[in-house]
C-alpha cells in the first residue's frame, strides 16, 4: 500500500522563521491524507525522544531530518542528524552522512531561477555542484511557483537523479502541499533512507496535477 510523506517541514520550536505549531502541522497532515511526516529544522534537529513521545501521542508516523546550510545550497540530510553540524562544507557532510548510512537531498535547488530577470538553461542548471553530492532533488517544493516546477522537472530529466516533494512548510495549512509517495510502508528513518536509495518512491504535486 503506497505510503505518502511529507519529506521537509519545518515547527516554530526548531526553526526561527516558521510559526507552526508541531500539532496543528500533524493534524493539516492528517487532513491531507498523509502517512507522515519529515519535520526538518535548519541546523537542528529535535531530540529523538520527543519526536517518538510527540508521534506516540498523535497516533501519527514522524520523522527526524535537518536542513543543513552548505556552501552550495541547502541540503536534507536524513540518519545522521545527531552528527551534524552546521556551516559544513558539502564534501565533508557526504563523508559523514556516509559513515552512518544516511542519506542527503538537494533542498528547492531551482528556488533563485524563477525570479524576475534571471536568465538560465536547463543544462547550466543541471551543474550545479550540489548535484555530486546528493542522493536525490527536492523537485517539488510547495513555496516554488509554476515555472519554477516545471523548470525542476525539465531539469531532473538532465539529472541521474530522482526527484522527491515536500511542502517545505513554515505554517500549517502548508502542509501537504507536495510530499513523496512511497511504494512501502515507511516505520523508521533508516526505513525512508532505504527505499529513497532504492528509487521506490515518486515525487507529487497534487495542486499542480504533476507526478516524476
Amino acid at each position: 500500500m503506497p505510503f505518502a510523506v511529507d519529506l521537509h517541514t519545518h515547527t516554530k520550536y526548531g526553526s526561527n522563521c516558521s510559526y507552526s505549531d508541531p500539532r496543528q502541522l500533524i493534524q493539516q497532515a492528517k487532513g491531507a491524507g498523509l502517512d507522515g511526516v519529515c519535520i526538518t529544522e535548519h541546523n537542528a534537529p529535535w531530540e529523538e525522544d520527543a519526536l517518538t513521545r510527540l508521534s506516540d501521542e498523535e497516533g501519527f508516523a514522524l520523522f527526524g531530518g535537518i536542513e543543513v546550510s552548505t556552501e552550495v545550497g541547502d541540503v536534507l540530510v536524513f540518519g545522521a542528524v545527531n552528527s551534524v553540524l552546521p556551516g559544513r562544507r558539502i564534501e565533508d557532510l557526504r563523508h559523514l552522512v556516509d559513515e552512518v548510512g544516511g542519506m542527503m537531498i538537494a533542498a528547492h535547488p531551482f528556488r533563485w531561477y524563477s525570479l524576475p530577470g534571471v536568465v538560465i538553461d536547463e543544462e547550466e542548471a543541471s551543474r550545479q555542484p550540489v548535484f555530486q553530492w546528493v542522493d536525490a532533488v527536492e523537485v517539488f517544493n510547495g513555496a516554488s511557483p509554476r515555472g519554477e516546477v516545471e523548470f525542476s522537472c525539465r531539469v531532473l530529466d538532465l539529472l541521474n537523479l530522482r526527484g522527491v516533494g515536500g511542502s517545505d512548510s513554515h505554517a500549517p495549512h502548508v502542509v501537504g502541499r507536495c510530499y513523496t509517495r512511497f511504494e512501502r510502508r515507511i516505520h523508521s528513518v533508516e526505513d525512508l533512507v532505504g527505499e529513497v536509495k532504492a528509487g521506490r518512491f515518486q515525487a507529487v504535486h497534487p495542486g499542480m496535477s504533476l507526478v516524476v
